[in-house]
């Protein structure tokens, strides 16, 4: 069977997608307590570092086959296996927790007496479903998900507007910069999931010309909009006591004798984001398996990913609370060392080599 390859639209939609998910829970209250009212400024610059990294991953994955080899080809074959092996249980990890994190979503946002031992199995086969799948049809997928995603966010900031004050996000002075840039890091670890669709670069399809970008400018407008509005209605203070600020500014907001509390819909709507994401993890991860051995099948490897996560994701955690500070905190800062710092160390190792060669030949010229 032929490698399946994605579109530059379709590869970009399926991370942002799947970084929808984790962006909503974390941001901007994990970046608060460092840059204060500065919390979406330490976003927007974390945006220009982001996309540096994927660029340096894309030039060391295009003189491989994927981001698998290319660990490999630059670290050695064994060093190179035990890294993508940790790649692997890490990204196990994560997919438990975005398991036990989406059905507590759920189970909430029904305002009912029910049971995360019914959410929780639901959302696991339907994520082992469209996993076992056709990675083309799943990034296919995950394109609609992106515009319904986008178009209640534009829906919800657009009707919080009128409660926006300013002065909860400006001014902002020059002491408050160390704040704002420090925060860049914590923002860094939460964008720390989109490392395993980076290992589909291999997937990618060489296309001639250049892309609109509307995807990006939708990604960016969502990003940023919801950290402004949720701020700018909040206030710093009240932001940091929210659970998840932007279900309580869905909450907020209503047009009189048409609808509302759409909290709920917008909580079930955002289920479209876990799955994109947990979708994200595990072709990332079979693709890492393939690079330890090619000859890992799809179905299988998925199965006993799934499985395993559904069992971790309802025994690890003590309660919901737990799950959701376990995100946070631990979470974070492994996205920080295996999402970001490894392959900024990878690339630096790519880059020496690159420079190493060319210095070499044109010694011996």
């Amino acid at each position: 069977m032929g490698r399946e390859e994605l579109s530059g639209v379709q590869f970009k939609t399926l991370i942002y997608t799947g970084l929808m998910a984790p962006v909503v829970e974390l941001l901007p209250n994990i970046v608060l307590p460092i840059a204060g009212k500065g919390a979406w400024l330490s976003i927007l610059l974390a945006l220009p570092v982001a996309a540096l990294l994927a660029k340096w991953l894309l030039q060391m994955s295009t003189e491989q086959t994927g981001l698998a080899e290319a660990i490999q080809t630059e670290c050695g074959v064994w060093l190179g296996r035990l890294i993508l092996i940790l790649y692997l249980l890490w990204g196990e990890w994560l997919l438990a927790l975005r398991l036990r994190l989406c059905a507590q979503r759920l189970l909430l946002a029904g305002e009912r007496d029910g049971s995360l031992w019914f959410f929780l199995p639901v959302i696991a086969v339907l994520v082992l479903w469209m996993s076992r799948g056709k990675l083309v049809a799943f990034a296919r997928t995950t394109q609609t998900f992106f515009w319904i995603l986008l178009a209640c966010t534009t829906l919800i900031m657009c009707l919080s507007l009128t409660q926006v004050k300013m002065e909860y996000l400006l001014p902002v002075w020059r002491e408050d910069m160390q704040g704002i840039l420090v925060g860049v890091i914590p923002v860094m670890g939460t964008l720390g999931y989109g490392i395993y669709g980076m290992f589909l670069l291999g997937n990618l399809k060489r296309e001639k010309r250049g892309a609109r970008g509307y995807e990006t400018i939708g990604f960016l407008f969502l990003l940023i909009a919801q950290q402004v509005v949720i701020l700018g209605s909040f206030g710093v203070a009240l932001t940091e006591k929210l659970s998840i600020p932007f279900f309580a500014l869905a909450k907020s907001v209503g047009v009189e004798g048409a609808f509302q509390r759409v909290e709920s819909m917008v909580a079930a709507v955002w289920m479209f984001a876990d799955l994109a994401c947990m979708g994200m993890l595990l072709y990332g991860m079979w693709n890492i398996a393939k690079g330890v051995y090619s000859n890992t099948p799809q179905k299988s490897f998925v199965s006993c990913c799934v499985i395993p996560a559904v069992v971790i994701g309802a025994a690890a955690f003590s309660d919901g609370y737990t799950a959701e500070q376990m995100g946070r905190e631990f979470v974070v800062i492994g996205n920080l060392i295996i999402g970001v710092g490894l392959p900024v160390l990878l690339c630096f190792i790519w880059h020496t080599k690159k420079v190493f060669n060319k210095t070499e030949k044109s010694v011996d010229k």
